[in-house]
This record gives C-alpha cells, structure tokens and sequence, in this order.
C-alpha cells in the first residue's frame, strides 16, 4: 500500500477501515492517510543551509525569579546546540521590546550568552511586539535559511500594543507566507492559550505548554530535534474523491484553498517519522460493487529543506465489493481505529473543556468517563485522561482548559513513528488487498 519515487524516498501509504465495501449499500468508511520520511542515512549529512531563529522571551513582572531563569537557560540550550553558520536574533519584551542581538551568524555564542546575562524583569506584556520584533529582524535573510523561525515564549497576556487574538494570527500567517514560522511557548496559569494556540497553527510552526518553569527545558529540546532532524517542510494534501463520494477530514489540521480547491497543511515532516491525517469517505451503493472502484486521489506536494521541491507521485484507492457474510468477516485495520480512537478522544476532551469554561464541571466529569470507558485501553490516551481527570477533580479551570487544548491538539494534529505502527491483522483467506496505486494526473 505504498507508493515511493526512489530518489524522494517520501511515501504515501493509504490504509481503510476494512479492505473491502459492503456490497449494494451506502456506507461510511474511514481512510487513513500516511505520509512517510525515510530513516537517516547513516553517512555524514551533506551541509545543509542555515538555521535562523529568533528567541523572543517574555521578561514581564510576572516572569521574575525562577520562570525568567528556566527561559534564559533554555534559550541557552537551544544556542549550543546551533553550529556557528547558523543564525539568531534574541529579543527581550515587557511593555518595551529591545533587540538585544540582531540577526547575525551565532559564532562561538559567547555574544548571545551576555545578552542573556543582561536580561531582567520588568513591566507589563507587549507580547505582539515582541513577536514582531522576531519576525522582522528574520524575514529580510528568510529565503537563505533551512528554516527561519520565532520562539516565543510568554506565561502572560497581550496587554499592551495589538491585542486582538485575530489580527494577531492574520499577522503569523502572512510572515509564514513570507518564509517566517512561529512556534509558540505557554508557561503557568496565566498565560492566553488560545491566542498562543492561533499563533503556531497560523504561523505554521508548533505549539507548547508548560505548567511550571522546569518543564520548559523538554518542550525547547522536542523543538530543536524537530528542526535538527527536518527531512521536509511545507507539506500540503490534497483528497480528490469520484463523483458521488464526499470526503471529511477528522483532524484539527488547517486547510488552504488552492484554485478552488481544499487543501489541507500537515505538519512539517522529520527522518523517519510520519505525519497522517483521517478521512471519512461517504460512498453510494452503486460505487460498492464486485469489481473495484477508485474512491479517491492522494496528492502531495512539499519542499525540502533546501527549499526544492519535493516530487511525490499520486496514489489511488480502489477497492471492491463485497457480501455481507463476506464483508463481516473481515477484520478492521488497527491502526486505523486507534488513530480514530485518538480523534474520538480528542473532541471529547473539546467538549470537556467547553464545560470548563461554563462552570459545568458534572458535565466535565461525565466526558471524562465516558472518554476512559470508551478509549482508556490506549496507554497514552489512558494517561491523558488522568491528568485531566485529576485538574477536573480540583476544579482548576485555567490549568483543565489549557491541558485540555493542548492535549487535542497534540492527539490530533502529532507527528508519528514509523515503528509506532501495529502490524496489521491478517485478512480472510483469498481476499485480495486494497488496491493502491500511482493516481494519473
């Protein structure tokens, strides 16, 4: 079920529910679509072009002692692990926003490690102009970098200067366009993880939370080994389904419109991982018949770290018909129903987190059990939902709704192991497999 161009080696692997229709019914089928890197190559890597990254770090009142020292130490982290080609801007804001390092080469870092001494807390938060800050001191070089991109870090809201959660995220998504992302870093109970949120996804880049200052440090290093081990950026799918099926994405993914047409942005991809997405097919009778049918089209386009493009081919679905007695033996594809389950879980924890913020926590809690009665066999979902189930027993309504967006999100929208996958149940004897191929254009 994978088609590969041998000098790419990206992949795309196209996975049903079951490999087969229900003959001479209108159904519902869910399709898993994976987009697959290849492991590293062991040889040295060739050079590749320059990293840049801003670090926009939030020296607010609220940030003193501790939070403040875990910020710049990060900041240090993430500054020893760049080679001394590699770029960085360093921005510190309260009320004011202070270029403390323009864009420049790291070198030695001594300079940056200095300029991080020299930071203190101060007054309010102008946390949109300190991101502007990052961004244009990055987008006049963006086009020479592997990746430019803004770190920000905050554990407050944008009081002071642009406020308005929407114009910001309109802001991040056209400095994406331009070649510069955003990541975003949320610390404590304070902080607007909504606007955090909107920032990333329009901004194209990630989006972490910590609850206390000593968890920054693990969310910094998943950051830097993203961007360490990138294989592939700019990632863009595109479902093209026969007349008379209709097709829904069931992740939280943000989607463009290209010519008139839906096209949805995965995230960006690193060795050996994979980032997948689940559609949900609705097919007439008439398309379940004996002999196989196309049901849908896989396209993808994407860059790579050079910034060249990415020549992937497209990949059909056809799958046949079968009777019901038939059809019913067939065993359901398990990973297929696990990233469904992991999809399932995360709009309930939507819902919870609704009921948050209203007040309703007997709402909360009954979500909460009905997520672990239906889902809790999954040992990540399982520990998902004692953590929540914990906040909600303590009815910490900051802390329920950030770990509750965060942890959505992540259940929709995270990249995965290759190994992560389970190896499929075997199929009835004599029925043949799905019928995947290179799509025609």
């Amino acid at each position: 079920m994978t088609t590969q161009n041998t000098k790419t080696q990206l992949s795309i692997l196209v996975q049903p529910l079951k490999p087969a229709l229900l003959q001479g019914f209108d159904q519902q089928l869910d399709v898993l679509v994976r987009i697959q890197a290849p492991d590293q190559p062991a040889e040295v890597a060739k050079p590749r072009l320059p990293h840049h990254l801003a670090l926009v770090i939030d020296r607010s009142g609220s940030m003193a002692g501790e939070p403040l020292d875990e910020a710049k130490r990060c900041a240090r982290h993430i500054l020893e692990r760049m080679v001394p080609t590699d770029r960085a801007a360093l921005v510190q804001f309260d009320n004011r926003v202070n270029v403390l390092v323009p864009n420049q080469p790291v070198g030695n870092g001594d300079l940056f490690r200095h300029a991080l001494e020299s930071i203190h807390e101060g007054g309010i938060t102008n946390l949109h102009g300190g991101w502007e800050a990052g961004a244009q001191a990055l987008k006049p070089q963006a086009q020479e970098a592997g990746m430019a991109r803004v770190i920000l870090l905050s554990d407050g809201n944008a009081n002071e200067g642009e406020i308005d959660p929407q114009r910001i995220a309109d802001q991040c998504r056209d400095m994406a366009a331009a070649g510069v992302t955003t990541s975003t870093y949320g610390l404590g109970h304070s902080f607007n993880e909504d606007l955090m949120v909107a920032m990333a996804q329009a901004g194209q880049g990630n989006h972490y939370y910590a609850q206390t200052a000593k968890d920054l440090l693990d969310a910094f290093a998943e950051e830097f080994d993203l961007i360490r081990q990138l294989y592939a950026r700019h990632l863009r799918l595109s479902i093209a389904t026969v007349e008379g099926v209709s097709a829904t994405l069931l992740n939280e993914y943000p989607t463009e419109d290209l010519r008139g047409f839906p096209v949805i942005r995965l995230p960006d991809i690193a060795w050996g991982s994979e980032a997948w997405a689940l559609i949900r097919l609705k097919v007439p009778a008439r398309l379940a018949g004996e002999a196989p049918n196309i049901l849908l089209q896989v396209e993808l386009t994407a860059v790579d770290i050079d910034g060249h493009p990415v020549a992937v081919p497209d990949v059909q679905l056809k799958l046949p018909g079968l009777p019901p007695q038939s059809w019913e033996a067939l065993l359901a594809d398990e990973l297929v129903e696990r990233r469904r389950d992991e999809l399932a879980a995360a709009a309930l924890l939507t819902q919870a987190r609704t009921a948050a913020q209203r007040g309703d926590w007997s709402e909360v809690k009954r979500l909460l059990n009905q997520a672990k009665a239906t889902y809790g066999a999954n040992p990540w979902l399982k520990d998902i939902l004692a953590v929540m189930e914990r906040l909600a027993s303590q009815e910490d309504q900051a802390m329920f709704n950030k770990e509750a967006l965060y942890s959505s999100r992540r259940m929709s929208s995270r990249l995965a192991s290759k190994e992560e996958s389970m190896c499929q149940r075997p199929r009835s004897a004599g029925l043949p497999a799905p019928q995947v191929s290179p799509g025609q254009r």
